[in-house]
């Protein structure tokens, strides 16, 4: 039990940081659409990394934000459809289409190995920042890794709290 404590207390502590992460991911983004706009408009001398910054917040503001969703089981999902089912029957809908997510997430995650040893031997670059890719292609892999233990730890205590019924 102690083990399960531990695994939970880390729980806590990533979804405490997933929470800043994101209120300063999008805290980032109006501040940079905004930016951007002033000085395209106003002072008619645009920023061409404003843009830039503001997509790659905006995707790690999705796969951040997807895997706090994901652990609170507040994902997108078609409720009037799995409770046509009857009790029974809907477990079994739902740890199926929770181990579908899983192979999912295992592809995204071991799919872009290639992607992220080509960006390591060409040393790709972002345009506009000059981000090596392989730290944005690195930390796409990171969310995946992070929206899998999320899932697993969701799968463990719907687990432990449905033997304690």
């Amino acid at each position: 039990m102690k083990i399960l404590d531990f695994i939970f207390k880390i729980d806590f502590i990533l979804r405490s940081i997933l929470k800043i992460l994101l209120l300063i991911s999008m805290g980032g983004i109006a501040f940079l659409v905004n930016l951007g706009v002033i000085f395209r408009y106003v002072l008619a001398s645009p920023l061409t990394w404003t843009n830039e910054l503001s997509r790659y917040l905006l995707i790690f503001t999705v796969l951040f934000g997807a895997c706090l969703a994901l652990r609170l089981n507040q994902f997108v999902k078609i409720e009037c459809i799995v409770n046509l089912f009857p009790y029974k029957i809907r477990k079994i809908v739902i740890l199926f289409s929770e181990l579908m997510i899983i192979c999912f997430l295992l592809v995204c995650i071991f799919s872009p190995t290639a992607l992220i040893q080509k960006a390591i031997l060409t040393k790709t670059i972002s345009p506009a920042l000059g981000i090596p890719m392989v730290i944005l292609y690195t930390t796409l892999r990171t969310g995946f890794i992070v929206m899998l233990f999320s899932l697993i730890l969701k799968m463990l205590e719907q687990t432990i709290s449905t033997e304690k019924e």
